[in-house]
């Protein structure tokens, strides 16, 4: 009797392109511990991890030359290096952004098409509430610090944090008191060249110029502050 052949792992093509559009931007994708095994299981492997950057219990990854080239097979849509002149998001100038509410940004993921290569200060685009996004600033938190970190810089200085520690499953680990086990790490320090903020939007509400018709989110680049 011959054996029963192991199943192979399903290729979820549509996260490989999610993650290929960021790569291809020069960005990243964050993905869970399930959503990454069998993408790093393929022979060869069709993304990288790095465990170090972790946002909401999913680490941030990128597509290797093998998962670039999977991600351009026929049926598949090609990816370019974004730069801008696709994005579905129309540009804006003279929205005021609103003022901050502290817990309003929140994580996501990265998507090549946002228009953050050709905004300039005072640039600003809308995602309204829709199927897709019923939370954009929810949603697109991470990917406004995704495009900070693109243009952060580094100084060349490190700097020592205290940090919990994560386990396989990128979780906080917990003591047998239920504690968050810490450590102290050095890291390197970056200079933002250029910053990117999320606010929340109000239907009906008056934002400088600009009236809003639809609740969701407005992401503006905004002057950097020394």
């Amino acid at each position: 009797m011959s054996k029963a052949s192991k199943p192979k792992s399903t290729i979820d093509k549509n996260l490989l392109s999610l993650i290929a559009a960021a790569t291809a931007a020069g960005s990243f994708h964050y993905v869970s511990q399930a959503e990454g095994v069998p993408l790093l299981q393929h022979n060869p492997p069709l993304i990288e991890v790095n465990t170090e950057m972790v946002q909401d219990g999913k680490a941030a990854a990128r597509a290797t030359a093998a998962g670039m080239e999977m991600a351009q097979k026929p049926g598949q849509t090609a990816v370019q290096p974004s730069n801008g002149s696709t994005s579905p998001y129309q540009l804006m100038k003279g929205v005021a952004v609103p003022a901050s509410k502290r817990g309003a940004g929140l994580r996501g993921g990265a998507p090549k098409q946002y228009p953050f290569d050709t905004m300039e200060i005072g640039d600003s685009f809308f995602v309204p509430v829709s199927e897709k996004h019923p939370d954009p600033v929810k949603k697109l938190g991470s990917t406004v610090s995704s495009a900070n970190m693109r243009y952060a810089e580094e100084t060349g200085e490190m700097k020592t944090v205290t940090r919990g520690v994560r386990g396989s499953d990128h979780k906080i680990k917990l003591d047998a008191t239920g504690a968050k086990v810490m450590e102290t790490v050095e890291i390197a320090v970056h200079k933002l060249t250029r910053k990117f903020v999320i606010r929340p939007i109000e239907a009906g509400k008056q934002y400088g110029n600009w009236t809003a018709d639809q609740s969701g989110a407005l992401i503006a680049r905004v002057e950097l502050k020394e």
